[in-house]
């Protein structure tokens, strides 16, 4: 059985996605508050051990956002998650996030928000998440569905 991990991140926030069999098996977000060290880096890498060890991770897809969105401590993050699971003989994807988008319903706008409500419809457990963050001001739960996302994009192009 292959168990393949989505992770959509930027320095401060990290969503992550596990998906088997075409199933969504979990899904979660992690906030790291604190400003731009070292020791973030690790934080951040230290968060994804739980994952690979529950559930076996054979595959990791990383959403990589636009060049000019890509800072240079964005860049020395993806590396070491790279790294971190390269030393672990676990294959490493990238999609480009615009990617994820082929996802959204034809003839509809491609927006977050369609992105949200179709993955939603595919993974009726993300409707708690969705519903937040339809009320949320400032976006939180969009890392969960870029994961999704990107996880279901590799495993269609399988």
């Amino acid at each position: 059985m292959v168990v393949t991990l989505g992770i959509s991140t930027n320095t401060r926030l990290l969503g992550l996605a596990i998906i088997s069999q075409g199933g969504l098996v979990d899904y979660s977000i992690h906030l790291h508050k604190s400003s731009w060290s070292p020791s973030k880096v690790t934080a951040i890498i230290t968060s994804l051990e739980p994952c690979v060890r529950q559930y076996c991770i054979k595959n990791v897809v990383l959403s990589i956002p636009y060049a000019h969105h890509q800072t240079n401590q964005f860049k020395h993050l993806i590396s070491c998650i790279k790294a971190y699971f390269e030393a672990k003989n676990i294959k490493v994807f990238t999609k480009e996030t615009e990617a994820i988008y082929t996802l959204c319903p034809p003839g509809q706008k491609k927006t977050k928000k369609a992105l949200m409500a179709a993955l939603t419809l595919q993974f009726p457990q993300l409707s708690y998440c969705y519903q937040k963050e339809m009320r949320n001001k400032n976006k939180y739960y969009i890392k969960v569905f870029e994961a999704v996302a990107v996880t279901t994009l590799h495993e269609l192009e399988k």
